[in-house]
């Protein structure tokens, strides 16, 4: 063999042991070596009765590899756990590119739980809730912004109805325009 291909040889088989020795040293201190989507879970809230429809939803933020623009990497879906099953995406719901916390209130006798949320390339904020027998949320009423969905949430926690978007608007304009002078 010659000089040349002994050399080409020791170099493919140095890069072999430091890619070898590199792939361990990664797996070793907990990374990837390939990232994946990164899937955090917030707390499970109860709907419906014991017995009568019972089941349990909760909101899943998926977080993308770094290889996507920052606004598009942090996505929100609900996923709904029934009769001891595992937990499945809603039917039908599309993603979430923000959502406020889940709230438990009751609608009736059945709990039910609200969240709001935005759609992707949206600035409006849109109330929704999911009560017993429900395959996906429902969409209340749609706000211009977050601050306005969670003093809508707010309402709703401390027993009152959802607001319209024009009384609500009207409701902000009366307050922002209340120190004027006349």
């Amino acid at each position: 063999m010659s000089q040349v291909l002994l050399g080409v040889r020791n170099l493919t088989l140095r890069i072999a042991v430091f890619v070898a020795l590199a792939a361990v040293l990664v797996w070793f201190l907990g990374g990837n070596l390939l990232p994946k989507q990164v899937i955090v879970a917030s707390e499970a809230h109860v709907i419906g009765s014991p017995g009568e429809g019972e089941a349990q939803v909760r909101l899943v933020q998926a977080v993308d590899p770094i290889d996507l623009l920052q606004s598009d990497r942090v996505s929100w879906r609900v996923e709904l756990k029934q009769n001891f099953g595992r937990w499945q995406p809603c039917e039908g719901q599309d993603a979430f590119a923000e959502t406020t916390r889940m709230i438990d209130a009751k609608v009736g006798v059945h709990p039910c739980i609200w969240f709001a949320g935005r759609a992707p390339g949206s600035d409006a904020w849109t109330i929704y809730t999911m009560g017993p027998y429900a395959s996906r949320p429902v969409a209340e009423a749609s706000f211009i912004d977050r601050l306005e969905a969670e003093r809508q949430l707010a309402r709703i926690a401390s027993g009152l109805a959802v607001q319209t978007a024009e009384v609500a608007s009207g409701a902000r304009d009366a307050v922002l325009k209340a120190g004027d002078a006349q």
